[in-house]
């Protein structure tokens, strides 16, 4: 479903610069207005669109609604999901964990991002980044992965991308799919996924 609302998305951003275009044509101004306002654009769709407005202004409408109500109810259903896991890493680890916007799909599964922050964060030392890595998977993720697996690891085809920030502001990121198996690990200067 992640990947037909990836299509839907080009095809809303096809559709509307169709409609820009004929904007453009109308007049010059109304073309910038539309291409920098979208609102005008999807009323131009419905009331001035040279073509078919009925079938452009409804196509526009529903590439555009679609996928972000899918984002939304997956957003949604995450954190649902994700809650009991969020509450024991917090109880046993006293790391505070919080879900953070954007999914993504790899391998038939879906990954949330997830941002945890340790207490104990300064109590791990590294050089390099390699370190960092295992330094904060030895730490932070191994211990906190029977909690994942009795909580938000028994639902299937769907996985977690964990980032923790280092006080040197590198992240630490891990890729984990249920039922709790570490499949990738990472060091990054931008923000994981």
């Amino acid at each position: 479903m992640l990947f037909l609302s990836v299509v839907l998305m080009l095809v809303s951003i096809v559709l509307y610069l169709t409609v820009v275009v004929d904007m453009f044509r109308k007049k010059v101004w109304l073309g910038f207005l539309g291409l920098f306002l979208f609102p005008f654009t999807f009323y131009h769709a419905f009331v001035n669109y040279s073509g078919n407005r009925k079938k452009m202004g409804t196509a526009l409408i529903v590439t555009s609604l679609l996928p972000f109500a899918y984002l939304q109810f997956q957003s949604a259903a995450g954190e649902k999901e994700l809650s009991p896991f969020f509450a024991l890493a917090n109880e046993n680890m006293e790391m505070e964990c919080k879900l953070l916007s954007g999914l993504m799909a790899s391998g038939g599964f879906t990954f949330y991002n997830v941002q945890c922050h340790p207490q104990n964060l300064n109590s791990v030392n590294y050089v390099n980044q390699e370190e960092l890595i295992s330094g904060y998977q030895e730490n932070f993720v191994k211990p906190i992965i029977e909690d994942y697996r009795s909580t938000f690891g028994q639902i299937e085809d769907k996985g977690i991308i964990l980032i923790i920030r280092s006080p040197s502001d590198l992240y630490a990121c891990f890729k984990i799919e249920n039922p709790g198996n570490i499949v990738e690990s990472w060091g990054s200067f931008e923000q994981c996924g």
